[in-house]
């Protein structure tokens, strides 16, 4: 789509034209009220803006509206393009801080032996972003595994393969297998639980290892 071509290079003005055009052609896609919400914030627009916003994110919950759920799917992996959308959120009134989202890079990602030393034989936890809950996750040295995310728990087996962590539960997610990488956040904290990064075609899950 040229428009969010545009945006992703800053050219905000030359986006609204053909952001606007694809909404009339797509009402029902929310992803364009969101992008053009921010083109229109980077313009000056800001009332305009807030009430796409809130057309782009009606059907989401409380804990998915902030800047740091949004971001984590921005197709984009150019920091400055990120960067420039992000702002156009804030500007819009999405809550959070300026480059508060999860950069995630290719150099910061782990091996398929540094995600064992990480999590086989370890209790790893987190905060699940699109529900705000708490989860943990323990595997013992042989693959062994035991969830609890929310107010679901379930046991299983994990194990490392192409460099990435794979889950299979007993009952969760229908039994299906489930694997993806990890990456170091360099702004993570252990206090935040957001030291790694788990990253799924269904989101991003930061998360630190249990001392």
């Amino acid at each position: 789509m040229r428009g969010v071509v545009n945006v992703a290079q800053g050219q905000f003005e030359e986006a609204i034209p053909f952001l606007e055009r694809a909404l009339k052609l797509n009402p029902k896609g929310t992803h364009i009220y969101r992008i053009l919400a921010a083109a229109y914030a980077q313009t000056g627009r800001v009332q305009d803006a807030k009430k796409l916003l809130d057309k782009g994110f009606k059907a989401w919950s409380p804990e998915m509206k902030n800047l740091r759920f949004v971001m984590c799917y921005s197709p984009n992996s150019d920091l400055q393009s990120l960067e420039w959308l992000a702002e156009g959120y804030l500007k819009a009134g999405l809550p959070g801080e300026p480059s508060g989202f999860f950069k995630i890079f290719s150099d910061q990602k782990l091996t398929g032996e540094e995600i064992r030393n990480l999590v086989f034989g370890h209790k790893v936890t987190g905060v699940a972003l699109r529900s705000g809950k708490p989860w943990w996750l323990e595997r013992n040295s042989d693959g062994e595994a035991t969830i609890r995310n929310g107010d679901d728990s379930d046991t299983g087996r994990s194990w490392i393969e192409n460099d990435m962590v794979c889950d299979q539960w007993d009952n969760l997610y229908e039994g299906l297998r489930d694997c993806w990488p990890v990456f170091r956040n360099p702004e993570g904290r252990p206090e935040k639980n957001d030291e790694y990064l788990g990253v799924s075609d269904y989101g991003i899950y930061p998360f630190s290892q249990v001392h």
